[in-house]
Parts: C-alpha cells; structure tokens; sequence
C-alpha cells in the first residue's frame, strides 16, 4: 500500500477535510511550539498557502486534469501539513541538544524537501515527468516566498 502514489488517494471531500484539518493543525502547532521571530505572520502565511493550492489547480485546469484537484490539493496539502509538524518537532527536539543556528539548518532542509515531493505528486497528476513537476513546485515554492515577503514588508512599512 506504501507503493502506490498521490494518484491512488480518493477523490474524495472527507480527505480534503482531513488534510484541511492537518493543515490547521500544522500551523497550531508552528504558532504555539516555535518562536516568534518578529517576522513572521501566520495569517499572511496561510493566505499565501491558500495561494500555492490555488496556483496548483490552475496547472491542474491549464493541463486539462482538473478531474484530479481533489486528490492531488489534498495529497499536497496533506504532505506539506506533516513536514510542517516534522519541522516543529525537530525544531523542538533538537534545539536543547544542538545549537539553534545547527537546529534550524535542518529545518530548513525540511522546508527543502518539501518541494520535490510536492512535485513528485503534481507530476503524476498531470502525467508528467518529475523534472516536469519538481519545476512547477519550485516556481510556486519561490513566487509564495515572494508574495509572502512582499505582504509582511508593506503590512511593517
């Protein structure tokens, strides 16, 4: 069951609803267990989320798969959730025992890993190599990156 991919997940709202609830969870816990950095906005965060599902489904429509948003929003959404916890929990687990510069730099390899498997599930979604998809996620990994910095700049100024 391991072996089956993002395409095998059913096209279904209860799974929306439960990666939907991962990902609430997932931003409870990044806001309570992580500290502040002073800039950062969860709201702003969660917008340009919303924003990265929405990107998803226009190459979704634009590659003619639209048959497959539920699946494939869901997968992404539920994955993106899980190595958001993993962050949290490394970052807690190790910040006792490493320094915080050392803890972080694997944090942000998970926040790295995050992209090719979002873009392993968009390329099976529309059939593509996973070059294919790998790209696509990293265009949308940088442009939330953007948006998000360009939100909280002018939010500051």
């Amino acid at each position: 069951m391991l072996r089956k991919g993002p395409d095998s997940v059913p096209n279904s709202l209860s799974v929306l609803a439960f990666a939907i609830g991962l990902l609430l969870f997932s931003f409870f816990c990044s806001a309570t267990l992580t500290p502040a950095t002073g800039n950062d906005d969860l709201g702003v965060s969660f917008l340009t989320a919303i924003m990265s599902y929405v990107v998803y489904w226009l190459v979704l429509v634009s590659t003619g798969h639209s048959n497959r948003l539920l699946p494939t929003i869901s997968s992404i959404m539920a994955c993106g959730s899980l190595l958001s916890v993993a962050r949290v929990v490394v970052y807690v687990v190790l910040t006792p025992i490493l320094s915080v510069n050392m803890t972080m730099i694997v944090v942000e390899l998970i926040v790295i890993w995050s992209i090719p498997v979002k873009g392993h599930i968009i390329a099976r979604a529309i059939g593509q190599h996973w070059y294919v998809g790998i790209a696509i996620a990293m265009i949308i990994f940088i442009m939330r990156g953007f948006v998000y910095f360009a939100m909280t700049n002018s939010v500051s100024s």
